[in-house]
């Protein structure tokens, strides 16, 4: 039985400007780094096993806060990066809605991804394989690990993990510093909690 605690970063630079970030690597802003800590201390005495996290700027310094509390180091992962978000890197939604209109008014533009950027299918298959070893690297009984990704990853996980085709119309919302918690346990699959982010808002 493995827990996971799926963690979205702390608010970057990018996140207050409402610029989309993909693999662009904005730090975390004054407000992100206040979050980050609020997160640590809602996790200082969770038992983890391990923690892992995207290289980026934004959840590597939010995974750093969360290992301070505990003597384990970080396992950066490529494949835990945001979705690649191509030519509307940087861009804020009115300013793609602008450039691209084509491509933005035409359904769901997370299955065949921004122009230049990755499709839905191609973030679950990277996401499902880190996750795939995540766990077979922590088999035993009670394990706990925190991971500290993107929104886009994170959806494109729990979509896999439930089953759901990747152009599926459910989508799961992360804000800053929320946890996803999941039981994985002889194949059955437990959400246990969605966007818990109580430790944020509070402050």
């Amino acid at each position: 039985m493995t827990t996971l605690y799926l963690i979205r970063h702390a608010r970057s630079t990018w996140n207050a400007e409402r610029r989309m970030q993909g693999w662009a690597d904005p730090p975390l802003d004054d407000v992100g780094q206040r979050q980050a800590q609020a997160l640590a201390e809602r996790l200082k005495d969770e038992a983890f096993h391990a923690i892992y996290s995207s290289p980026l700027a934004r959840a590597r310094q939010t995974a750093q806060a969360i290992a301070a509390y505990h003597n384990l180091p970080i396992h950066f992962d490529e494949r835990l990066r945001e979705r690649n978000l191509g030519e509307w890197t940087g861009l804020t939604g009115s300013e793609a809605d602008e450039r691209f209109p084509e491509v933005r008014s035409n359904g769901d533009w997370r299955i065949d991804g921004p122009p230049g950027g990755e499709g839905q299918a191609e973030v679950t298959a990277r996401a499902a394989a880190a996750f795939a070893d995540i766990l077979a690297a922590h088999p035993d009984d009670a394990t706990a690990v925190a991971v500290v990704t993107h929104g886009g990853t994170l959806g494109a996980y729990l979509t896999h993990l439930l089953g759901l085709p990747p152009g599926s119309p459910v989508h799961f919302a992360f804000g800053n510093t929320a946890i996803a918690r999941v039981r994985v346990q002889n194949g059955h699959v437990y959400l246990l909690g969605l966007g818990d982010d109580w430790h944020a808002t509070a402050r």
